[in-house]
């Protein structure tokens, strides 16, 4: 088995389809027009991201796997890890401008992250490598619509598990807790949401950030915007106040820029797992077999410890919780 995380060559092809073999990896990027500021009023107050669809639901309870994983290049007949098999490639949704989970490293023309050796995990448990893995470029809007239609198998791209997104999808069980949080220019006197009052927050559409600042009380002005990184452009020209994400992306900012500092207590408690179709199942038990395999024998610390290493030392991986 190659080191994890091995990191692999990326064909970059802006705007044009990529040829794709069954024996390489390929990275599909999108090609967008420049994105556009949408100040995006407030929806009603209480209307909080993570409200549970019914008492009885539990964001982060998956699957239970049904047995021990396969042999790789053996997959259960009729079973979706044996479609994927026979089509000689994993189909996968990702972010390619996530510092620390998954992005294209302009030094060495690679694609690579905490998110991406999951992905080479699973790759590994199918068939027995990882060259057979073809990479789609998503928004966070992206995400489940991508996953609803079919157009990839999985996405693994810091997708936060909540109620609402289990009625359109399944997750894997979750792979890391963190937390939103807030980012400001060094000196601001904004130092939590409720300070902002009605001023600007820039935050990506289809994420969890942003559903809860349009649902804080003071009613702020969501500036929505297609990727996370737009945010940290109209920061740096004073266009908004804040902008608010997960933490470990806000660290990722200030990697980028030291006159940026992450403020306040934080805003609420963000789960990550990997996002499956509800038409798949037994793909969502395969994929928690590979999870419980990762934590087991250290390469999720191993992986932690590559990527997330400034968030702190590794902690004990996340418990797999059932359904």
């Amino acid at each position: 088995m190659p080191p994890l995380g091995r990191l692999r060559p990326v064909a970059l092809a802006l705007g044009a389809a990529l040829s794709l073999t069954a024996c390489s990896t390929s990275l599909i990027p999108v090609t967008r027009a420049p994105t556009a500021v949408r100040p995006t009023p407030a929806t009603a107050p209480g209307t909080a991201a993570q409200a549970p669809a019914n008492a009885s639901c539990d964001p982060v309870a998956s699957i239970r796997p049904s047995g021990p994983l396969p042999l790789s290049g053996e997959m259960p007949s009729g079973s979706w890890m044996a479609q994927i098999l026979d089509r000689g490639r994993l189909i996968v949704g990702i972010s390619q401008d996530t510092l620390m989970f998954g992005y294209l490293n302009p030094l060495n023309n690679q694609i690579e992250g905490f998110d991406i050796d999951l992905v080479d995990q699973i790759s590994q448990a199918i068939f027995g490598d990882t060259d057979h893995i073809e990479y789609r470029v998503l928004t966070p809007a992206e995400r489940i619509p991508a996953l609803e239609s079919g157009q990839v198998d999985m996405v693994a791209e810091t997708l936060t598990m909540t109620c609402q997104r289990w009625q359109q999808i399944d997750f894997s069980t979750q792979y890391l807790q963190t937390y939103q949080s807030l980012l400001v220019v060094k000196g601001s006197p904004v130092h939590s949401l409720q300070d902002l009052g009605h001023g600007k927050v820039c935050a990506a559409e289809g994420t969890v950030a942003y559903q809860q600042a349009a649902s804080a009380k003071t009613r702020p002005t969501v500036v929505g915007v297609t990727e996370p990184t737009d945010c940290l452009v109209l920061l740096q020209l004073g266009q908004v106040q804040a902008i608010t994400a997960a933490y470990p992306i806000l660290v990722g900012f200030t990697d980028q820029d030291p006159n940026l500092q992450i403020v306040g207590p934080p805003i609420t408690s963000l789960s990550y797992g990997i996002g499956i179709s509800k038409k798949h199942p037994d793909f969502v038990q395969f994929v928690n077999s590979v999870l419980e395999q990762m934590r087991s024998d250290g390469q999720w610390a191993q992986s932690y410890d590559r990527w997330l290493s400034q968030l702190g030392p590794a902690p004990t991986p996340p418990p797999a919780v059932y359904q």
